[in-house]
């Protein structure tokens, strides 16, 4: 019997057909038909996990996948079914101490490569004080499992439909900077992380005004935007901060933003 911990790829070698099921909840499964997209990415996806990328009820893919095949419909227990919205969770204040590492695989899936590989080679070369920001299409729920194993930690915020940052950091490298000692020469600045890609205007400088209250003399706040945000820089100017902007790639832009100092 099917169930929602059977692997994808086991369906669709015994099924095939079943790729025309599965793009009718979310099109990127129709990448499917493609026998190494297949052999790379279905047999570490299950059909909760499916479910969950498409943003539907475990039921109702499991349903169609039953019907497919011939097998019998059979309600699912309470622990097993999904709601079509995952429960977002507040962002760990940890992350703010982390520099971010991102990687986005919009146009891998786009023209159907498989970005498995190269997110498993940044993973790799993540240093203690990094995270892994993982840009997407949609929730990459089978990555869960993959760096869980490896000791990975995450946080997924959800921008919109289509449009998925997730954070992949390590457990043991989360905690903010020691307290400085009496007596130090200097402390080093707190620096907080904002990603504010892919929202719509005016969430952007909301949320940046909105974190630009919590800072103190001498904090940063590193804000990742899409884009050079003009009506942002008058703002900043007439409460006091300083900004500097610089183009890491197209499309990905950072500003850093400084209280000035008192005096």
């Amino acid at each position: 019997m099917i169930s929602p911990a059977t692997r994808i790829g086991e369906l669709l070698a015994a099924h095939p057909a079943l790729v025309g099921v599965l793009a009718e909840f979310h099109p990127h499964f129709a990448q499917l038909r493609s026998r190494l997209l297949r052999k790379l990415v279905a047999p570490r996806v299950t059909v909760a996990q499916a479910a969950r990328i498409a943003g539907v009820p475990v039921e109702a893919l499991l349903g169609a996948i039953r019907r497919a095949v011939g097998e019998p419909e059979t309600p699912l227990p309470a622990d097993e079914a999904s709601c079509r919205e995952p429960v977002t969770e507040p962002r760990p204040a940890a992350l703010d101490w982390l520099r971010p590492v991102h990687v986005d695989v919009h146009d891998d899936i786009a023209r159907g490569a498989e970005p498995f590989p190269r997110i498993m080679a940044v993973v790799k070369a993540l240093g203690e004080r990094e995270a892994l920001v993982l840009r997407a299409p949609f929730e990459p729920t089978p990555l869960y499992d993959v760096l869980g194993q490896r000791g990975f930690s995450h946080w997924t915020d959800r921008h919109g439909d289509g449009h998925w940052s997730v954070w992949f950091y390590r457990g043991g490298a989360v905690s903010g900077p020691s307290a400085p000692t009496r007596g130090s020469a200097s402390v080093r600045p707190a620096r907080a992380v904002l990603d504010v890609r892919g929202l719509a205007p005016p969430q952007p400088m909301l949320r940046v005004l909105h974190s630009l209250d919590a800072m103190g003399a001498g904090d940063e706040l590193l804000v990742m935007h899409d884009r050079k945000p003009l009506f942002l820089y008058p703002q900043l100017d007439d409460r006091g901060f300083a900004h500097q902007t610089r183009e890491v790639e197209p499309g990905v832009i950072e500003i850093l933003i400084r209280r000035r100092r008192a005096g």
